[in-house]
């Protein structure tokens, strides 16, 4: 479903439907752990399709804040800035059938929670899931961090905005179902370098093992029900970070490192075409010339797809952003908006959508 316009109506709460009709017709959104049913990542959510004049998505073991976003048919979201209650309930409308989906804005660092059913005052019917398939790998700016905010600004789950993300404005102009796993600070070979202590935690392609984005590493079944056509990877801008604090990074290293992640992928999705993605908070100025950090990664990018002779790879460029950004100088709506258009132009053209 396309977003349109946000409206804030926070709809979380207990008791606002009187169910008479449960059922199994819905269905996970994103990469969704079926043994626990917790939206951890980004974009995981849920879809279902209804007919009767409201629905409710019961929840239990909320943690942190979550913010979520509830499309009905084709209308733009309904933003719940947290979920707290026990369940996210549709408004009453008019009798029919209607489309629903609910997708996490928020990432799993801000909070998670579980879904327990869908319940409704009419019936639950069988909905389409798109035939087309896109998984998105990468950090911060896959997320969404501080996309709503203004700088400057302090990132916080009602300022992320998974929805508007390059990668889920080009899923949803080709009509294709996506996931989203990203983590913000996260990079291919190290981590973000500014915060205190030093991140020292798993790198983006150990994380990427995760089932939920909790879950212990290689937890990740690969499961055939669910396998995408496309793979984006944005993935490499934290590493970049040095001033100060520690040496630049070695591209050899992050071309190894880009290697072995795409290899691991393609091992379990042999038929997906990959998308390299550049960072627009790369630039060849900053901090310094001689870095000519955006070359750069494209040159890692490059040297992958070129290592990678078997593993069908697109190289999507998308340039520096403007002055301005969201928070902490992350990509706003509407730089997010041009990556999209140079993404979804990308895979229109590589794969005959």
């Amino acid at each position: 479903m396309k977003a349109a316009q946000s409206l804030f109506l926070l709809c979380a709460a207990t008791g606002m439907v009187m169910s008479r009709r449960t059922g199994s017709d819905y269905r996970f959104v994103g990469r969704v752990n079926p043994e626990t049913k917790e939206l951890t990542w980004a974009s995981t959510g849920v879809a279902f399709t209804f007919t009767g004049t409201t629905a409710s998505i019961n929840i239990n073991s909320a943690n942190g804040t979550s913010s979520v976003a509830l499309f009905i048919n084709d209308n733009g979201p309904i933003i719940i800035p947290n979920v707290n209650g026990t369940s996210i309930s549709t408004p009453t409308i008019s009798r029919g059938t209607h489309a629903v989906e609910l997708r996490k804005r928020s990432e799993s660092d801000f909070g998670t929670f579980r879904i327990t059913d869908v319940t409704t005052d009419g019936t639950l019917v069988p909905s389409r899931a798109p035939k087309r398939k896109i998984e998105i790998i990468g950090d911060s700016i896959s997320v969404g961090y501080g996309l709503d905010g203004i700088m400057p600004c302090n990132n916080s789950a009602i300022l992320e905005d998974n929805p508007k993300t390059y990668g889920a404005l080009a899923a949803n102009a080709v009509d294709a179902d996506y996931s989203v796993v990203a983590w913000s600070g996260k990079g291919l070979v190290r981590n973000y370098y500014r915060s205190t202590p030093p991140d020292q935690s798993p790198t983006m392609p150990v994380i990427y093992t995760r089932y939920g984005a909790n879950d212990t590493d290689g937890s990740f079944t690969f499961p055939q029900s669910w396998v995408p056509d496309a793979v984006v990877i944005n993935l490499g801008t934290n590493d970049f970070g040095y001033v100060g604090v520690r040496e630049t990074v070695a591209p050899a290293d992050l071309t190894a490192a880009l290697v072995e992640l795409m290899e691991k992928i393609h091992w379990h999705y042999p038929s997906a075409k990959f998308f390299l993605v550049s960072s627009p908070l790369l630039s060849d100025d900053y901090p310094t010339a001689a870095d000519a950090q955006k070359t750069t990664q494209l040159r890692v990018y490059q040297d992958a797809a070129d290592q990678l002779t078997n593993v069908p790879t697109r190289i999507v460029d998308w340039p520096a952003q403007g002055s301005d950004t969201g928070c902490s100088y992350h990509p706003n709506a509407a730089t997010q908006a041009k990556g999209a258009a140079l993404l979804e132009e990308a895979m229109r053209d590589e794969m005959g959508w």
